[in-house]
């Protein structure tokens, strides 16, 4: 598996010279093989997303808050007549894969449904476990507001996890470090600070020391730490990541690529 990072930010976009290192684009992660080109997300990282050729497309999406779907009319697959697009996504709030998406993109939000794009989407909800091709996709509930899921993608022998959106529990975490058990890697939400967590318990996002204790304790061989916090600058995430930093240990940066 190939893995690219197309957007890394938490919550909302950043722009601006202050955060290119680590990127401003939010959450969507590619992850190809021979014939596969999945997205987990389409945050509005998926605008950076490299044109795809020959590859059957899919987007699986964590939950359908607004920063994981903000990139999905400006995907440029979906501006070529004769695409074919399956989304998934789990019933939230009685709502289907379809409801959700039309939810969000329609007037006077919106000037019109996703459906009238050139590309047409075919909308799936999503049970699981399930296979994409030859790839084994499997997942958990995350503790988030409204719920979200943890993804985990099995190719070859090799897994990714990607678990987005997670506020760690000491109780209640023990499903996850099971989930991605010596996985190849994590993708692990790391957006507070210990002093931030503080007045942000229950928002559905880990601290960085929460997050280190899932990757050291799940035994997963390299961890990319993911959904920036939208005011945490390059500076700022150097400065977390350095004490820290090695071949396995990284924060996630916005355009790496990952072969798995």
């Amino acid at each position: 598996m190939n893995v690219t990072i197309l957007g890394a930010r938490g919550s909302m976009p950043a722009e601006g010279p202050e955060f290119t290192e680590f990127g401003g684009g939010t959450t969507c992660v590619l992850i190809e093989t021979e014939s596969q080109a999945i997205f987990i997300d389409a945050g509005t990282g998926i605008i950076k997303a490299p044109h795809i050729e020959n590859k059957e497309i899919t987007i699986l999406l964590t939950h359908p808050h607004l920063d994981h779907l903000l990139g999905l009319p400006f995907f440029e697959a979906l501006r070529k007549k004769g695409n074919q697009i399956n989304l998934y996504a789990l019933e939230r709030n009685g709502k289907s894969a379809k409801e959700q998406v039309d939810g969000l993109f329609d007037v006077p939000y919106w000037p019109c449904k996703i459906e009238n794009y050139p590309a047409k989407i075919n909308y799936h909800d999503l049970k699981l476990p399930m296979t994409i091709g030859d790839v084994k996709v499997e997942g958990i509930e995350a503790m988030h507001p409204g719920g979200s899921l943890v993804y985990k993608l099995t190719h070859k022998g090799r897994s990714i996890v990607v678990a987005t959106d997670y506020e760690y529990d000491e109780e209640m975490s023990g499903d996850l470090l099971v989930f991605a058990k010596d996985t190849d890697l994590l993708l692990m939400d790391a957006q507070y600070t210990e002093e931030e967590y503080k007045d942000r318990m229950g928002f559905g996002h880990s601290t960085l020391k929460q997050a280190m204790k899932v990757f050291k304790e799940s035994g997963a061989k390299s961890v990319r730490f993911v959904h920036h916090d939208p005011f945490h600058n390059d500076e700022f995430l150097r400065n977390l990541e350095q004490p820290i930093k090695s071949t396995q240990i990284m924060f996630a940066r916005e355009g790496e690529e990952i072969v798995l």
